[in-house]
């Protein structure tokens, strides 16, 4: 996963955090997750992809853990890694605290220059009644010649059981990430689609939001926007995902297809 998605999926990590008591009691089956990508930029003739595999158990209504393995490319530079992420809940919906984790390693192969990935997260989310929550998170990073600490703060709000909205605040504390961005997601729940949008501002590392594997650029300013539709089945989810982000003067666009299937005879 791109950092970038990883900013604003944090946003959707913390509104699932927010979320996550009734997805944990009500709809608790594991997840089986399969997505492929294909990426252009607006600047160059350069293309890319990736793919993504993941699984998450429910071990208890209140303990999830899983793992996964994912694959990006652009021309010839490529990234590969697995990933672990375990989440823990206690309380009622009203007072949920959700503690998070998940760790990223693997390597990255620039047109023949080797490079490690690594990246470590600690999360946890309060509730403070039924429709608001505050999540924080400390991501520490180590890509290649890029290293540091980068905090966030995230604050969800549920409207309706049709509409929530996150809004998060993330800056480097240390290191040379030169990171600092502001984010949002908008996210409704339809009859038949589901529908989020969002996006982040700021400025970034490059290498951080993995523009390119391999890529040893100073930070710049960012900006990133998605807009995505999901389609539930009584087992399953599609979502087809679009977003274009622009940082250090290149555009890309990236377009991504997932398939989730809900496993186990659990919730029945």
């Amino acid at each position: 996963m791109r950092f970038a998605s990883a900013v604003l999926c944090w946003s959707s990590l913390a509104a699932t955090a927010s979320a996550g008591a009734a997805e944990v009691d009500a709809r608790p089956f594991d997840k089986l997750s399969l997505s492929g990508s294909a990426s252009t930029f607006v600047d160059t003739d350069d293309e890319g992809g990736g793919g993504s595999l993941s699984y998450l158990h429910y071990f208890t209504p209140d303990f999830l853990a899983g793992f996964g393995a994912d694959h990006t490319f652009v021309e010839e530079a490529k990234l590969t890694y697995g990933s672990v992420r375990a989440a823990w809940g206690h309380g009622e919906p009203a007072r949920r605290f959700i503690l998070i984790g998940e760790y990223y390693n693997g390597e990255g192969d620039d047109n023949g220059r080797k490079f490690d990935y690594q990246v470590g997260v600690l999360g946890m989310s309060q509730a403070i009644g039924s429709k608001f929550s505050v999540q924080l998170e400390t991501r520490q990073i180590d890509i290649d010649t890029t290293h540091g600490n980068l905090p966030k703060l995230g604050l969800t709000y549920v409207w309706s059981p049709k509409f929530v909205t996150n809004i998060a605040y993330a800056d480097s504390v240390s290191g040379n990430l030169g990171t600092e961005l502001t984010s949002a997601r908008f996210d409704y729940y339809g009859k038949h689609v589901n529908v989020m949008l969002g996006g982040s501002t700021g400025k970034a590392n490059p290498a951080v939001l993995v523009l390119e594997p391999g890529v040893v650029l100073p930070p710049s300013y960012s900006n990133e926007y998605f807009l995505g539709i999901a389609k539930p089945f009584k087992r399953a989810e599609i979502q087809l995902l679009g977003d274009l982000l622009e940082v250090a003067g290149s555009e890309k666009i990236t377009v991504t297809l997932s398939f989730i299937a809900y496993l186990g005879s659990r919730g029945q």
